[in-house]
């Protein structure tokens, strides 16, 4: 009887303590390789215009997956890429947990249109984007439409693909947080 009870403690130890801080400290090791974003974004988002660009039928439309951390499941984000004739540049729409059917609504209405794109500055006057392999992230799209035309459409009728300010700010923040290189986030954002 004895020493069914010191088996017992001992599996109430490991499973009730041991197993939840090793998961724990293998999220706290995972999470400290993520960039510190919360003080970027409000920079990022406030050095960004809209610039009107005009979005070609070629474009490449990809789903990458990503992890917050150890224990959390994997999420996506999907990218639609393209050169731009006018610039001369590669541009990467990217959106963070974007449903499914509005990437694929996004793709479609889109096509061969101009439109208005927020882009940061420091991205755009980087050298080192810009290129098929390392373009230009772009987290803001809306249609070019007059103000008379965008004020009455809306969700609801099924054609409204513009980035809201809150996926816009979400987008910024999983880009800053787990996409781009430590090294490059701690030069931009740190070192000022």
């Amino acid at each position: 009887m004895n020493k069914q009870i010191s088996q017992a403690i001992g599996w109430a130890l490991g499973v009730l303590i041991i197993f939840p801080l090793l998961i724990y400290g293998i999220n706290y090791f995972f999470k400290n390789r993520s960039n510190d974003s919360r003080c970027a974004i409000h920079d990022y988002i406030n050095n960004s215009s809209e610039y009107k660009i005009f979005i070609p039928h070629n474009t490449e439309v990809k789903t990458f997956s990503y992890r917050t951390s150890f224990s959390a499941p994997q999420s996506n984000y999907y990218t639609l890429r393209f050169r731009d004739a006018k610039k001369g540049k590669w541009i990467s729409f990217i959106f963070f947990n974007y449903p499914m059917d509005r990437r694929l609504a996004f793709d479609a209405v889109m096509d061969e249109k101009e439109a208005l794109l927020t882009i940061n500055k420091d991205d755009l006057n980087n050298p080192n984007y810009g290129t098929k392999e390392n373009p230009i992230p772009v987290f803001k799209v809306r249609e070019n439409l007059p103000d008379s035309v965008s004020m009455k459409k809306g969700e609801e009728n099924g054609w409204n693909v513009d980035i809201t300010d809150k996926q816009f700010k979400y987008n910024v923040e999983q880009y800053l947080t787990y996409i781009m290189p430590k090294e490059e986030f701690q030069e931009r954002f740190e070192k000022k």
